[in-house]
């Protein structure tokens, strides 16, 4: 019988690699069986073709590469949201000043020295 050894992983392997260890690396690849968060989630959609590529890109020892997936377009999403937060933030800070800067021009010129009792 032709029974496909741990170690070899033939063409038209369709054989699912996870082993059970499901975190993700900064990479945005699974730790455990080196695939990408979509190509977890979306295993069981992927066609026979597809899931051979993936298997022989893990067997040779490469990481999912960041393009392939949808976690930069996110980050980028996330990292806008923020980068708009913090620039309300700095506008509301600069207003805040310049009211202070005002107001205390405006009390200094119309301010004067306390006037001694002697």
């Amino acid at each position: 019988m032709s029974e496909n050894p741990v170690g070899d992983i033939s063409k038209k392997d369709t054989r699912n690699p996870c082993i059970g260890l499901c975190r993700f690396g900064g990479d945005g690849a699974c730790l455990g069986c080196h695939r990408s968060k979509v190509e977890v989630k979306g295993w069981k959609r992927l066609g026979d073709a597809a899931k051979a590529a993936i298997n022989r890109r893990i067997a040779q020892g490469l990481q999912a590469e960041p393009s392939e997936a949808k976690a930069p377009r996110k980050r980028l999403r996330k990292l806008d949201r923020k980068i708009g937060k913090l620039e309300s933030k700095l506008a509301a800070l600069r207003a805040e000043r310049e009211r202070v800067a005002e107001a205390g021009s405006g009390s200094k010129a119309g301010r004067q020295p306390p006037k001694s009792s002697r």
